[in-house]
């Protein structure tokens, strides 16, 4: 029989090369940890829909100013911030699957610059529309 020699000092042996691989699939997503800092933190489904609609509308690095006016286009109420530093806008969304209102308190936080950094989504009573 005819083998061909296998030697372990290949410089590309997959042993070698499968470990360098994840260890930079694994930097890539460290690297990335900002970009998916938003990304779908909420585990209540009919608040989805309103973590989406933010993250869509009001990117990360925003200044205060794009935060409001997103607010203030959409009708939706501000409420007074607990925290320095933040803005509290409340945002009430039709769940269309079961068709009721769904209303959540989202908490925008900025840096010392005034820039977005987070923001949290948190469900509150549903209350009467304003006539």
């Amino acid at each position: 029989m005819n083998f061909l020699p296998c030697s372990s000092r290949t410089p590309f042996s997959p042993v070698r090369v499968l470990p360098l691989l994840l260890m930079a699939v694994s930097l890539g997503f460290v690297g990335c940890k900002d970009t998916f800092k938003n990304a779908f933190k909420v585990e209540d489904p009919q608040l989805k829909p309103i973590e989406t609609m933010v993250q869509q509308n009001v990117p990360l690095g925003a200044p205060q100013a794009v935060v409001l006016e997103f607010l203030s286009a959409r009708g939706y109420p501000t409420d007074n911030p607990t925290e320095r530093d933040t803005i509290v806008g409340i945002i009430r969304h039709i769940d269309t699957e079961k068709m009721q209102p769904v209303t959540a308190r989202v908490t925008f936080h900025f840096d010392k610059n005034g820039k977005l950094e987070s923001f949290d989504v948190v469900r509150t009573m549903n209350e009467p529309v304003p006539q």
